[in-house]
């Protein structure tokens, strides 16, 4: 299932590179030969939108190849890197947007022709749905990568939504719609990319993921039958959908029927990628354990 996704997720990101890569240099074409500084603002915006589907899609791709011997976790992370500097990119977009309109409500906007404008929108607002509803579709719903690039065709979609109510409100003369509509826009993508940011941020700084519960973890390794202490536990994820543990359990009982006792329990808590060190607790003897038929020895 999984490696569906990843194929899915990849067909997802190419149609969607394809589309916008078209629709970049239309909105561009239409903007020199109309002069309208909207539509080439737009273009420019359109510019670090195929990159950012680009990188997402190289990163995934890096992340499907298989690790050689100085790559123990393969390129999983590569994802994960990819979603943070997709975010970090649409960041800097929404300063610059703000920035952009701030400037012209102070200074008056500059003439902008509506007809194209509004061509460019509903163009862009087809493509820009279109690409999103494919991602939705089949990429990974867990997939940081994906969400980077569906977020990015989210955004896009509402500059498009923007463009094409600003074209109506400039064919009646309301210049000022230009800029107010663009803080809204900016603001509203704002959320969505501080959200992924953060998330990926947790993933690369190898924070506990969300889905899993380190307390409960705990307390589901210190209720396994032999288990007398847990100490020096990890939780993390590489890729913000798998969660991978290493921990130390003291134990008097045989190390190996408790530490299989212990992994079995912890898939039932959503982790089932576990390193588990034994350690024999300073009473057990080789003599108790040896009553129990088994031997005392601990990897």
């Amino acid at each position: 299932m999984g490696h569906h996704h990843a194929h899915g997720t990849q067909r997802a990101l190419t149609i969607a590179l394809i589309l916008n890569g078209a629709f970049l240099v239309v909105e561009a074409a239409l903007g020199f030969w109309t002069g309208s500084l909207a539509l080439l603002s737009d273009a420019a915006h359109m510019v670090s939108d195929v990159g950012a589907l680009g990188l997402a899609l190289g990163a995934g791709r890096l992340a499907m190849r298989s690790g050689g011997a100085d790559k123990t976790f393969g390129w999983r992370r590569a994802e994960v890197l990819g979603a943070f500097l997709n975010a970090a990119l649409l960041l800097l977009l929404c300063g610059w947007i703000a920035l952009e309109a701030v400037e012209r409500l102070r200074g008056g906007a500059p003439e902008v022709h509506a007809l194209p404008v509004l061509i460019a929108g509903i163009l862009g607002l087809g493509i820009n749905l279109g690409s999103a509803w494919f991602l939705h579709r089949e990429a990974d719903a867990h997939d940081l990568n994906a969400r980077g690039a569906l977020f990015h065709m989210l955004a896009d979609a509402l500059g498009s939504v923007g463009a094409i109510g600003s074209a109506v409100a400039l064919s009646q003369g309301y210049w000022i719609a230009d800029p107010i509509i663009s803080l809204v826009i900016a603001g509203l993508v704002l959320v969505s990319s501080v959200s992924l940011l953060r998330e990926s941020a947790n993933v690369l700084l190898e924070f506990a993921p969300p889905t899993v519960d380190v307390d409960v973890v705990t307390k589901t390794l210190c209720a396994v039958e032999g288990v007398e202490e847990v100490h020096d536990l990890h939780l993390w994820s590489l890729d913000g959908k798998r969660a991978v543990l290493s921990a130390h359990l003291v134990t008097r009982m045989n190390p190996f029927e408790v530490r299989a006792a212990a992994a079995h329990a912890l898939e039932h808590v959503g982790v089932n990628h576990s390193t588990l060190q034994m350690e024999l607790h300073p009473c057990a003897t080789p003599c108790a354990l040896d009553e129990e038929g088994h031997h005392d020895h601990a990897h």
